[in-house]
């Protein structure tokens, strides 16, 4: 419907509101390993369940005076900060780019961005149940975007794909090295996880987890195992599902899928370019310093940004986060007076990055 950009400016903020709500379910359940989805929402002290007319996104908060009504227990001011920011995120990359595919596209990123902002910046933990997932929804975006998307925002005028230059392009071909690219976005971190304590066992601190608490965590790490099967399991379909749509097309759609394979090849050096260079300095400091100094969740949700936004925008979302960093670590260190100890959750400087990208490139 060709409706006037208003008009979507406002649905884009009404979803955004609505998005922003379950972020806030989000952002609380997951680090302590419980569901997003059951039971329905409730007040955390209380455990009364909110009703209706006290889940209205922003609203409800300010005629609530920020209180629960039942226990009168303060409610944190980031239930509604995080409902407005996804709706002005929401309404500003609609109004940057027009009321099209992508912008959903992009919104949904934009959304686990959040997630993991908040969540790094009050646990400091990059979770797997939301890092895995966004990591395969970045490559199937890039070749989505790279198929039906706005052209890219820097070109160097050369196929950043194996094989040849594009006139050598084969369906076949894609269709096998893009199905193995999108199978293996999810294995690759599992493989990350799983490289981590063979190289840095004697350098990581582990936690000591209390008698009673192990059944607790036990649960947690449950759910995000289950988490991590079921996108490796959705990674196989949509490679299938790849295969599939490219081998049946016929000549007319095949610059279409040429497209698509290109979004892959620029998803795979993005992920290769960010979360290596994540990756390599997490692992100079391990051997310089003797002690991590970065988590390996950064190093997984660079990845993810890097799919999602290609290896020229990871490169500036590392530079201008390192600028966060910065400033944000001088900050603690001098509120907390803890020296260069003093932890610095670094995902919120990608996250803000990224978001900050997002809309001015």
């Amino acid at each position: 419907m060709d409706l006037p950009l208003v008009i979507y400016a406002t649905l884009a903020a009404l979803f955004g509101l609505a998005i922003g709500s379950f972020l806030n379910v989000v952002i609380h359940r997951i680090p302590l390993g419980a569901s997003i989805l059951r039971p329905g929402s409730r007040c955390p002290q209380c455990k009364e369940p909110i009703r209706a007319i006290d889940n209205i996104p922003a609203l409800s908060w300010l005629l609530l005076r920020g209180r629960c009504r039942a226990c009168r227990a303060a409610i944190p001011i980031q239930y509604p900060l995080v409902e407005l920011l996804t709706a002005a995120l929401f309404v500003a990359l609609v109004l940057r780019g027009g009321a099209d595919a992508q912008s959903v596209l992009e919104a949904i990123f934009a959304a686990a961005m959040i997630a993991l902002i908040f969540i790094d910046a009050r646990h400091q933990i990059l979770p797997d149940r939301i890092t895995y997932p966004t990591m395969l929804f970045a490559v199937l975006a890039a070749a989505f975007v790279g198929a039906f998307g706005r052209a890219p925002g820097f070109e160097f005028g050369f196929s950043l794909r194996f094989g040849g230059p594009p006139a050598d392009f084969s369906p076949a071909r894609a269709a096998l090295i893009g199905g193995l690219l999108i199978a293996a976005a999810a294995p690759v971190l599992w493989l990350l996880d799983r490289l981590d304590p063979a190289l840095f066992d004697r350098y990581l601190e582990w936690e000591e987890i209390a008698e009673e608490d192990l059944a607790a965590e036990e649960a947690k790490a449950r759910r995000s195992d289950r988490t991590i099967h079921a996108t490796m399991l959705l990674g196989l379909a949509a490679a299938v599902a790849w295969a599939a749509l490219l081998l049946s097309a016929g000549p007319a759609n095949a610059p279409r899928g040429e497209a698509a394979y290109d979004g892959l090849w620029r998803a795979f050096w993005g992920a290769l370019f960010g979360g290596g260079a994540i990756w390599w300095m997490r692992t100079i400091y391990f051997f310089l310093r003797g002690a991590e100094g970065m988590g390996l969740g950064d190093v997984k949700m660079m990845c993810a940004i890097g799919a999602f936004l290609g290896w020229y925008a990871a490169f500036s979302v590392l530079l201008l986060s390192s600028i966060l960093g910065a400033a944000i670590g001088l900050t603690l260190m001098l509120r907390a007076k803890g020296g260069m100890k003093t932890a610095l959750p670094f995902g919120v400087c990608l996250g803000i990055a990224t978001l900050l990208l997002m809309l001015i490139r």
